[in-house]
């Protein structure tokens, strides 16, 4: 307490020598929150002189912010209608969200927050709900504690909500409603705790009181209204002390209990007297006086007992005149503070309602011309798409001649290669005729002779030269078969296609292609071909194409590499397929082709998948070639890369997935 007693002093110093600003502000709101619930006169000046060094520095937050703290005075002083006028202009000035970044020089420590503007409005809505306490509008108190609460949890401010509960239980308990009300208070009374903020425990503690006596417990009522008196009286809280005092009173006077209902009378009395000219409800001096007169009585002393019921009567008429008096200016004041407002929210609705129409015509207009705006677009992009359409058909048909050119060049590569091929079986197929009519006519010689073994032994060798003679047709007719399979567009249909057999048969057609067309061509080839593959689904006539392209440039690389290097160079060029069987593998099957050639460029590398991008000399290349291949091993879910190395050469991998094999 001494302690307490010897702040106001240094404080005061702080306030009287410091000029107005920040620092001065402060001071001034120290010294208002030590007397707030102690002296409401002098808390009452305190706060008006923050209203006065807020408005001197411009300082819109910090005013509204005053005002609170003396709509919260002139309440306690039962000067209704003063208090709401103060609490109007700190609202008009918290519910603007131009002050959201207004600085915090007006705030404490713990009341720090991102947005102060937030703080002073859970306040302002606060006190406003303790207004609607002391003038008995018990629906209004309850909305605005409740707002006041949950902007304070919105901004993280405890002693905001803490507040909100704790004054919830005591309007739940007005309302008859003490379950309800006992959550709020154990609500207030648990953050009391949790947080720094030590001032109201006593009032928690006298409405925790109130709440176990409308519940009926009486021993846990007594409990917190003993616990309330110590916390009050080591808080200095003197309006909750009063009160506590009463509830003392009036419990001993109920038993009879004349030392003690007198003690707890006389405490009543000095604590409201020390108060200041309070007129509050169970905070007036008539009240201390009527329960002066009854704690008299009950001790027999008479003379007493007289003095303070004549004085009870005489303060009670003052304070019920004043209460009245003050009741009724703040109902005139709410009055025409209601018809103000019903009035501007009438021109507020005619305003809105012209805006409605000015926007209305304007949004009428903007449609049109939205209207006209997309009509144009529309019969634009329908032009616009008939041109596009048609060059897109262009292209399309460009593209496929394109395509179709590269087929029947690489066909070309082949054509001296198919010849090559056919050529030998031909020549089979004539040389083994030319015997067999040899034989003919032995064998008819032999008939005619009547020497039946000869003739079985010639007609055995007729036998033997037929066969061949249909071996070698059949292979002709398959090599004539592929060329025509490759010439044709593809069907899109997978089959079971041996995979070695078709690599052989392009790595011979494309070699003997270029050796008739380039006498002087020569180069080793190489196979090594996995046998475990067996037949796998693809598309052969695409894949044989992606083959054959491969190849083509495999063996154009290694002959121009001879060009340039005759001195013990042997060009080479090796194709081989590979089943991999581990089960981490995405592929399964692997071809590859490789040769020994320049190798590709590294500036080139990364171009030789696009279309038309071709290092052979013009003429000699469409440029189409690794492209499509490279479309169509994706068409196959598969994968074509690249390894090449400068001056030592290149291999071209076909990675097909394991989903295809069968």
């Amino acid at each position: 307490m001494n302690a307490q007693q010897k702040l106001p002093d240094s404080l005061k110093n702080i306030f009287r020598n410091s000029p107005d600003g920040p620092l001065r502000f402060k001071a001034a709101r120290d010294i208002y929150t030590y007397y707030e619930e102690l002296n409401r006169d002098s808390a009452l000046y305190y706060a008006e002189e923050q209203v006065l060094i807020a408005q001197n520095n411009h300082h819109k937050l910090a005013e509204a912010f005053g005002l609170i703290q003396k709509g919260y005075q002139l309440t306690g002083l039962g000067r209704f209608a003063d208090a709401l006028q103060c609490l109007l202009k700190a609202f008009a000035i918290a519910e603007d969200k131009k002050n959201d970044k207004t600085e915090y020089w007006y705030l404490t420590t713990l009341e720090f927050t991102g947005n102060s503007r937030l703080v002073v409005l859970s306040y302002a809505h606060h006190i406003f709900a303790i207004l609607m306490l002391r003038t008995e509008n018990l629906e209004q108190q309850i909305i605005h504690f409740k707002e006041a609460g949950k902007i304070g949890r919105e901004i993280g401010y405890p002693p905001r909500y803490m507040l909100a509960d704790m004054n919830l239980g005591q309007s739940y308990l007005t309302a008859n409603k003490p379950d309800t009300a006992l959550i709020y208070e154990k609500l207030a009374e648990q953050t009391a705790f949790q947080s720094s903020y030590k001032k109201y425990i006593g009032n928690i503690d006298l409405l925790m009181g109130d709440i176990y006596q409308a519940l009926g417990d009486q021993s846990m009522s007594l409990q917190y209204y003993y616990a309330g008196m110590q916390a009050a009286t080591e808080q200095n809280n003197r309006s909750s002390l009063s009160r506590i005092y009463l509830r003392l009173t009036k419990y001993h006077l109920a038993r009879g209990n004349k030392d003690s209902s007198l003690y707890y009378s006389l405490k009543n009395l000095q604590t409201i007297e020390s108060l200041g000219p309070v007129v509050g409800l169970e905070t007036n001096i008539g009240i201390g006086y009527e329960n002066m007169y009854l704690s008299y009585q009950l001790n027999h002393q008479f003379d007493s007992a007289f003095k303070y019921q004549g004085l009870a009567l005489v303060m009670k008429d003052s304070l019920n005149q004043a209460r009245i008096k003050n009741l009724t200016k703040f109902q005139n004041l709410t009055y025409g503070e209601q018809t103000r407002l019903r009035e501007a929210e009438k021109e507020k609705i005619a305003f809105q309602n012209k805006v409605r129409t000015y926007f209305l015509v304007a949004g009428i207009g903007v449609l049109l011309l939205l209207a006209i705006i997309f009509y144009r677009n529309n019969l634009q992009k329908h032009k616009a798409k008939i041109k596009i359409e048609q060059a897109y058909d262009n292209l399309k048909a460009t593209q496929q001649q394109l395509i179709q050119s590269e087929k029947m060049a690489s066909l070309g590569e082949l054509t001296a290669g198919i010849a090559h091929e056919i050529q030998n079986p031909l020549n089979f197929v004539n040389n083994f005729s030319e015997v067999n009519d040899e034989l003919l006519k032995e064998l008819k010689a032999e008939a005619e002779k009547g020497n039946l073994d000869e003739v079985k032994a010639i007609a055995k060798d007729i036998e033997f030269n037929s066969e061949k003679i249909n071996h070698h047709g059949k292979r002709a007719d398959a090599i004539v078969k592929g060329m025509l399979q490759h010439s044709r567009s593809s069907n899109g249909v997978k089959e079971p296609t041996d995979i070695n057999a078709l690599c052989d048969e392009y790595l011979r057609l494309s070699y003997h292609g270029l050796r008739a067309k380039d006498k002087s061509f020569n180069a080793t080839m190489k196979t090594d071909f996995d046998e475990t593959i067996g037949n796998i689904n693809i598309i052969p006539q695409d894949i044989g194409r992606v083959i054959l392209n491969l190849i083509n440039n495999a063996f154009y690389a290694v002959d121009e590499k001879k060009k340039l290097n005759t001195n013990g160079y042997e060009p080479t060029v090796s194709v081989s397929t590979k089943k991999n069987n581990g089960k981490s593998d995405s592929y399964r099957i692997e071809i590859k082709v490789s040769d020994n050639g320049n190798g590709i460029p590294q500036k080139a590398l990364d171009k030789i998948f696009q279309p038309f991008f071709t290092t052979k000399p013009t003429g000699q290349g469409t440029g189409l070639g690794l492209s499509l291949s490279y479309d169509i091993v994706k068409a196959h879910s598969g994968e074509l890369k690249v390894e090449t190395e400068e001056n030592k050469g290149s291999v071209f991998i076909i990675l097909l997935p394991n989903q295809i094999t069968s």
